[in-house]
């Protein structure tokens, strides 16, 4: 997609500047692995970092080259941190109020360089196993409501993602300019 940017957040974390992801209230939080002869331990939340409190928590497995979503949600915030394989995370932020109304972005999240990701209320994202299966854990600020889970149909939703990306048919899912008209019903 002309003009879209995409993150790895694979690069040295110290150095990440979350300004490079222009849409507002996405907040990024570099994670430390911490590793011995035993394996790896990782905090993945701390109530000091500022972050909203989680209500729920999910796991997600995605099989290689798997999508879900595009969805997006009025009220919730979603914090998303891969604990296996690479993740690609589609966003579009549909606050009309936003300096990056409908801008696509894409993050890379790695569970060899693990970082958690907040994704605030109104901004569409979908979560791509590009290359190899993933385990993501998210947190919601909300436990999960269907009237809060709108979904947007792949084909319209245009989140620089793999061109080759086919997403699962979804009952549910309505054109952009419908999910749009929802978030501001």
């Amino acid at each position: 997609m002309a003009g879209a940017i995409s993150i790895s957040i694979d690069a040295a974390l110290e150095a990440f500047d979350a300004r490079a992801v222009p849409i507002p209230g996405l907040t990024i939080h570099p994670l430390v692995a911490h590793v011995d002869r035993r394996g790896v331990i990782t905090e993945i939340f701390r109530s000091s970092w500022g972050m909203a409190g989680i209500r729920q928590w999910t796991a997600l497995t995605l099989a290689s080259r798997a999508m879900r979503g595009p969805s997006v949600h009025r009220r919730h915030a979603d914090t998303v941190v891969a604990l296996a394989g690479e993740l690609q995370i589609g966003l579009r932020d549909l606050r009309e109020e936003s300096p990056a109304f409908r801008n696509a972005r894409r993050l890379t999240l790695s569970a060899r360089a693990p970082a958690i990701v907040v994704i605030p209320p109104r901004v569409m994202h979908a979560f791509y196993a590009a290359a190899e299966p993933s385990v993501v854990l998210i947190g919601n600020t909300h436990e999960y409501d269907p009237d809060d889970d709108i979904k947007c149909r792949w084909q319209d939703a245009a989140l620089d993602l793999d061109e080759s990306v086919v997403g699962a048919i979804d009952e549910r899912a309505r054109s952009l300019d419908e999910v749009i008209a929802a978030l501001r019903a």
